[in-house]
């Protein structure tokens, strides 16, 4: 009884997780390296691919509005992760305006795009060639807060199987 209302619902939880839609993610071509896209990004133009980071920049023109991205691994929603590897940069490219307040440094983003070539810009002195994306679908993902977290000492004495905390006025519970 309890498997006819569980495997619905899991179902469910389980589509509900992801920020792209199924007709997006079939453009996309999963065996395609950002390492060998930045070796060569010409090969690889017109690809479809997803990629995330951590947005260096965001520069709004008057017809789109480009963000240097600094590449990072997804996870299986589509999240950056592992915020502090990466494997280069590049720029993404947006038809129409984003608001740089919004798309500001440090916020984690994913796009679904076509690739659409390079572009050589200095990074510092460094002269860097960026794989260019043109964006069909993008993500901004929400920011991470940092929750406090409390040490119960009488934990193994207590009884409940929540945490209580006198200066709390509901139980928070165990993660």
């Amino acid at each position: 009884m309890r498997t006819k209302f569980f495997i619905p619902i899991l179902f469910v939880l389980i589509v509900s997780c992801a920020p792209f839609s199924q007709q997006v993610m079939q453009e996309v071509k999963r065996d395609i390296a950002f390492s060998d896209v930045l070796k060569t990004p010409e090969n690889f133009k017109g690809e479809g691919v997803i990629w995330g980071g951590v947005i260096i920049e965001t520069i709004a023109k008057s017809n789109d509005t480009l963000m240097i991205v600094r590449q990072t691994d997804l996870d299986f929603q589509k999240r950056p992760t592992n915020l502090d590897q990466s494997a280069g940069r590049f720029i993404l490219s947006y038809r129409g305006f984003l608001d740089p307040a919004l798309y500001s440094k440090d916020r984690e983003v994913t796009v679904v795009g076509t690739i659409a070539g390079k572009e050589k810009r200095l990074i510092g002195e460094y002269p860097y060639s960026y794989p260019v994306i043109e964006s069909h679908a993008l993500h901004l993902w929400e920011k991470w807060e940092d929750t406090p977290s409390y040490y119960d000492p009488w934990y193994f004495w207590n009884p409940y199987p929540y945490y209580y905390y006198p200066w709390r006025p509901y139980p928070r519970y165990r993660h």
